[in-house]
C-alpha cells in the first residue's frame, strides 16, 4: 500500500522511487509480488541485495529520502550518511518493545493499546527520535495473527501522514526525543523457547496462548504429565493437558 501510496502522490510532485526488498523467508506470509507492483507503477526494484551492493544502489541513486520498513538487518553509517533524512517504521508505540516480535510482547505484557512509529535512523536500533505514531486498541481474544493485521492498517496511516509531511513546506520536523538506554531490547529469538510455564498464573498463560499464536509458525507449547510436550492454541487446550487427557493438544 505504500507504493500505491507514492504512486498517488505522483500526480502532484515529481517523485523517483527505488525499492529494495530483501530475500524473504519461505515461512512468512506474502501478499502482492513487489516486483509486479514496482513494474506496474514504473519504480526501480531489486531484490535480496547484500550490504555493500545495497549502498552502492542507493550511492547511486542519490536519494533525498531513505524509507526502511521492517529491513531485517542493521542500516550502515554509510548508508544513513547519503541524505538527511532517513525514517523507519517500527511496528511497536515506542519506545515500548524496541526489537524484534513486537506483537508477542504487546500481547504477552498484556498492553492495552499498540501500534506503529515512524522515526528517525540512527545506527542503533530503534532509537532515534520519534516523527509519528498511530495507536490500535488491543482486544481480549486478539493473537499475535490479528493484531498483525491492525498494525499493517496502523503502519499505512503512519505512512500516509509521514509522507506528506515531508512533502509540505515544512517538511519532517526533527521529532521527539528520548533516552534508548531506559527501555529493552527484544532480540529475534523464541520466547522462553515457546514453552509455558507451569508456576505462570491461568490470566498470563492465557496472554502467552495468544501471542504465540501466529500461523503458520508453531504455537505455544505445553508439557503433559508423561512429560511429552503438546501444542496449545486455547487455555482449554492447555488444561486438558495438563490433565493428562489423552489427545489433547497437538
Amino acid at each position: 500500500r505504500a507504493l500505491c501510496d507514492l504512486a498517488q502522490l505522483r500526480r502532484t510532485h515529481t517523485i523517483e522511487v527505488l525499492v529494495l526488498s530483501p530475500k524473504m523467508p519461505a515461512n512468512v506470509l506474502h501478499g502482492a509480488d513487489v516486483a509486479e507492483v514496482c513494474n506496474a507503477f514504473g519504480f526501480d526494484f531489486a531484490r535480496g541485495l547484500g550490504d555493500d551492493a545495497v549502498f552502492h544502489r542507493l550511492q547511486a541513486f542519490a536519494p533525498d529520502l531513505i524509507v526502511s520498513i521492517l529491513w531485517p538487518r542493521r542500516i550502515k553509517e554509510e548508508v544513513l550518511s547519503l541524505c538527511p533524512d532517513c525514517i523507519n517504521f517500527h511496528p511497536s508505540l515506542l519506545p515500548k518493545h524496541r526489537g524484534a516480535m513486537t506483537q508477542f510482547w504487546a500481547l504477552f505484557d498484556g498492553d492495552a493499546e499498540a501500534g506503529v512509529t515512524c522515526h528517525r535512523m540512527v545506527l542503533e536500533f530503534d532509537a532515534g527520535y520519534i516523527l509519528h505514531q498511530v495507536a490500535v486498541a488491543i482486544a481480549p481474544d486478539d493473537t499475535a495473527l490479528s493484531l498483525n493485521v491492525k498494525l499493517a492498517a496502523a503502519s499505512e496511516q503512519c505512512f500516509q501522514h509521514v509522507i506528506r509531511l515531508y512533502f509540505s513546506p515544512e517538511g519532517l520536523p526533527e521529532g521527539r526525543a528520548w533516552n534508548v538506554e531506559e527501555y529493552k531490547y527484544h532480540y529475534r529469538k523464541l520466547p522462553f523457547e515457546g514453552l509455558i510455564d507451569s508456576a505462570w498464573p491461568e490470566d498470563k498463560v492465557e496472554r502467552f496462548i495468544r501471542a504465540m499464536y501466529f500461523p503458520p509458525h508453531a504455537p505455544a507449547a505445553a508439557v503433559a504429565p508423561s512429560g511429552e510436550r503438546r501444542l496449545v492454541t486455547s487455555l482449554e487446550q492447555y488444561r486438558a493437558v495438563c490433565a493428562g487427557v489423552p489427545g489433547a493438544g497437538a
